[in-house]
């Protein structure tokens, strides 16, 4: 029974990898009646999930009859929504066609003058906040912005959830994001990664139907991003066979960002730039930085190159909420790819230009190109520079599992204007079995923040650096095959912390975890909320889903 065991599993995880149970037998060397057992994955077509991520999220509430609480006010009678705040490019349609939804799934009647929902302008608010003011006969929600009403309108949508009935309480209330950037990542679009490498610029599936983004924007989504690579987008001089259907790739691109907008969320294009094989080294030898084998920014002509494409990318498609970029970790971009995150630099940059560079120089030359060029034509956008370095892995007795000091020198030396992010877990250390494991990428059972991440948010703290934390909110690596795993107390803990170190933005996910759901919800809830406790925290969750009796 245990080799059998054995040979499901690791069969499971060859099928969820992209082989098929010929490859399986043909690098096993199993007998084809050990996986007879183990399902084929399914064709796309049979993913039913999709479907419910496509379907309408309010069709009836299941209200029981009951009074309102205590000064709540009962809207049943009937609602007038009153659109005043000014929205020329029309973003918060799909706000109110939601709310007028939402009513209609629980028999109030729209169009009624008996109670009115008014939407109004107040510029002294930042963006996303809101003031609701809620007497006996109006309730007006003020905000700076259009998602400052988009919050304030689901807010209110929550409320009568919470109350389990057509009441809203009497009273005013101000809400204001404490992480202001929530990015996640489309639940089903396709992964620009072996084995399929399929590059959703290039089909024409649409990922982002209106119910699905509907779904996000409720959870308080307000950021997806998707892969890139420069060389698919941009031609240019500098390069070998850039620019290749990059038409294409733009359209579609600038459709995702439109659709995306009119629920409220910005679209981030993620990349991992520069690369030197794009380049033509033997027309440009001065891009051929370190080992060989790395993009040097330490030349005019790298800086144009770098300012260049960025901002041709942002001048095609104007809207884009920003770009994510790995700028160390996980493949090679500048010379400074040449010293592990883990180790000293000293003597490990052989580039001529580069070798007597501090560290963050060479991560400052390859940055500030890209945001000039990206703000230079799109103000409004955001750089995020990730540093990924989840490294050890797994733990060596005597290890002391520690990055190189000059990481810490970064964050004192990001350019203005550009988000540093950094993974919130990595580092962490847990106990199993009297085995101790090191959190690389990404842990939820060990919340974090691990002790790097605190060393780095508190200097970028110190040095009004904005902070972004990469950490995965509905599944992790621990167990990656379901949609989410509701544990929304350790969720509760890291943005707890997140809070308490200044931290701004967050990536909610890798390629997985980001499905619909209470994980999502959590996350929305804690970056506006303030709650006394945890137990406040999940009684306010757990009242948007559960019946009264069973909240407890």
């Amino acid at each position: 029974m245990k080799i059998r065991f054995l040979v499901i599993f690791f069969s499971m995880i060859f099928v969820h990898c992209g082989y098929n149970l010929a490859s399986i037998q043909k690098y096993t060397g199993l007998r084809r009646s050990w996986t007879d057992s183990v399902p084929s994955q399914p064709k796309e077509e049979y993913m039913k999930f999709i479907d419910d991520l496509k379907s309408p999220l309010w069709t009836k509430h299941n209200w029981c009859t009951t009074l309102p609480a205590r000064n709540y006010i009962n809207i049943e009678k009937g609602v007038a929504i009153q659109k005043n705040f000014p929205d020329s490019k029309d973003l918060l349609a799909t706000a109110y066609d939601d709310l007028e939804t939402f009513l209609k799934a629980g028999n109030i009647p729209v169009n009624c003058n008996r109670f009115v929902i008014e939407t109004v302008h107040r510029p002294d608010l930042d963006k996303e906040s809101f003031i609701i003011e809620t007497d006996s006969f109006r309730c007006k929600i003020s905000s700076g912005d259009t998602e400052g009403i988009r919050r304030g309108i689901f807010y209110l949508e929550d409320q009568m959830l919470k109350a389990k009935g057509p009441f809203l309480e009497i009273g005013t209330l101000k809400k204001a994001p404490d992480i202001r950037r929530r990015i996640s990542r489309c639940a089903f679009g396709p992964i620009k990664r072996l084995p399929l490498m399929r590059d959703e610029l290039m089909d024409t599936v649409n990922y982002y139907p209106d119910n699905y983004l509907n779904r996000l924007a409720h959870e308080g989504v307000n950021g997806l991003w998707l892969t890139v690579e420069f060389k698919d987008l941009v031609s240019s001089p500098y390069t070998i066979d850039g620019g290749k259907d990059a038409e294409k790739r733009l359209k579609k691109l600038s459709n995702v960002v439109n659709s995306c907008l009119r629920y409220g969320i910005r679209t981030y294009i993620f990349c991992i730039e520069p690369r030197l094989h794009v380049i033509d080294v033997e027309k440009y030898p001065v891009f051929r930085g370190s080992n060989g084998s790395f993009f040097c920014p330490s030349s005019q002509d790298a800086y144009n190159y770098l300012y260049e494409t960025v901002k041709t990318i942002f001048t095609k498609v104007p809207d884009l909420g920003g770009m994510i970029n790995i700028s160390h970790g996980e493949r090679g971009t500048t010379c400074l790819s040449s010293v592990p995150a883990t180790s000293p630099y000293e003597g490990k940059i052989d580039c001529p230009r580069c070798k007597n560079k501090k560290p963050w120089e060479i991560l400052y030359a390859s940055l500030l190109p890209m945001e000039k060029g990206m703000h230079d034509v799109s103000p409004e956008a955001e750089l995020i520079s990730w540093l990924y370095m989840p490294q050890p892995q797994n733990y060596i007795g005597g290890d002391d599992f520690s990055l190189g000091s000059w990481v810490y020198d970064i964050p004192s030396h990001t350019p203005p204007n550009v988000i540093l992010q950094f993974n919130f877990e990595s580092g962490v250390t847990k106990k199993v079995f009297d085995k101790l494991l090191v959190g690389g990428d990404y842990w939820i059972s060990t919340p974090g923040p691990s002790d790097r991440f605190v060393k780095i948010a508190t200097v970028a703290k110190e040095k009004r650096t904005s902070t972004s934390a990469k950490i995965q909110t509905g599944n992790s690596h621990e167990m990656a095959t379901v949609p989410y795993i509701p544990v929304p107390t350790l969720l509760y803990r890291k943005f707890d912390s997140m809070k308490q170190l200044g931290v701004t933005h967050t990536m909610l996910s890798w390629y997985f975890g980001s499905y619909p759901g209470l994980m999502n919800k959590g996350a929305g809830l804690l970056s506006v909320n303030s709650y006394a406790d945890v137990k406040d925290f999940l009684e306010s969750l757990a009242s948007i889903y559960w019946k009264k009796e069973d909240i407890p």
